[in-house]
C-alpha cells in the first residue's frame, strides 16, 4: 500500500501503517473522498471501483487495534446509502467479505470489488 509499517499495529501476519503516520494518511484518504464528492453521482460500477480502493486503503491505515472492520463497515454503509447505492446485507457472506478485505490488503482488490458490488441492489 506504500505506507510505513509498524510491528506495534500488527494483526496476525499483517502489518499496518505506523501510528505516527495515521493522521496524515487518514487526512490524505478523506481529502480524496471529499474531492470526489463522497462518491456521489457515480454510476454503480464507478462507485464500486472507488469504494473498493477507498476501503482497501482505509483498512491498510488501520487506526484501531480492534474494531476496524466494524467501524469501516458502518462508515461505508452510510457512504453507500448517501451516494445512492444502499447495501442489502441479506446478501452478505461474512467469511467471503473478510477474505476479500484481507486479499485487498495484499494488493488484490478484485474480490473486494465483487463483494461490494454484490451488496448493492439494482444499478441506478
Amino acid at each position: 500500500m506504500g505506507w510505513p509499517l509498524s510491528h506495534g499495529t500488527n494483526k496476525g501476519r499483517s502489518a499496518f501503517c505506523y501510528p505516527e503516520y495515521i493522521a496524515v494518511e487518514m487526512s490524505r484518504l478523506f481529502d480524496r473522498l471529499k474531492a470526489t464528492k463522497f462518491l456521489s453521482d457515480l454510476p454503480t460500477d464507478d462507485f464500486v471501483a472507488e469504494l473498493t480502493s477507498f476501503l482497501a486503503k482505509l483498512n491498510a491505515i488501520h487506526p484501531f487495534r480492534e474494531g476496524n472492520g466494524r467501524a469501516q463497515t458502518a462508515f461505508v454503509t452510510l457512504l453507500a446509502d448517501r451516494a445512492g447505492h444502499p447495501f442489502d446485507f441479506d446478501r452478505l457472506d461474512p467469511q467471503a467479505f473478510l477474505a476479500a478485505v484481507i486479499d485487498s490488503f495484499h494488493g488484490n482488490e478484485e474480490q473486494l470489488a465483487m463483494q461490494l458490488r454484490g451488496l448493492i441492489g439494482s444499478a441506478p
